[in-house]
C-alpha cells in the first residue's frame, strides 16, 4: 500500500509555519502514522516546486504533490482532510 505523502511547506520567519506544524504532528500521530510520509519543505530552498504548487504564502500543505491547504486548517478539518485521504487509499 502506497504511502499519504504529506508535506508541510514553511518560511524560515514564520511564527504560523511553527503552529501549523505542531497541528499537523499532531493529527499524523491521532491517525496511522505507518501510512504517512511527512516532509517538512523550506520554500526559499523550494522554490520552483512552491510556485509549480501554487503556494503564495506560508505555512501550506501539500497532500501527494497537490496543495490541499494555502492556508492554515482548523485541527477538525485537518484532521477530516486526512481521514478522508487515507479511506480512500485502501
Amino acid at each position: 500500500m502506497e504511502k499519504l505523502k504529506i508535506e508541510l511547506i514553511t518560511g524560515t520567519a514564520c511564527p504560523a509555519c511553527v503552529t501549523m506544524k505542531e497541528r499537523l504532528k499532531a493529527v499524523i500521530d491521532e491517525v496511522d502514522q505507518t501510512r504517512i510520509n511527512y516532509q517538512e519543505i523550506d520554500v526559499l530552498e523550494e522554490f520552483d516546486y512552491a510556485v509549480e504548487l501554487g503556494i503564495l504564502t506560508t505555512p501550506a500543505i501539500a497532500i501527494n504533490g497537490k496543495l490541499a491547504f494555502s492556508s492554515p486548517p482548523s485541527l477538525k478539518r485537518l484532521r477530516h482532510e486526512l481521514h478522508q485521504r487515507l479511506i480512500t487509499q485502501e
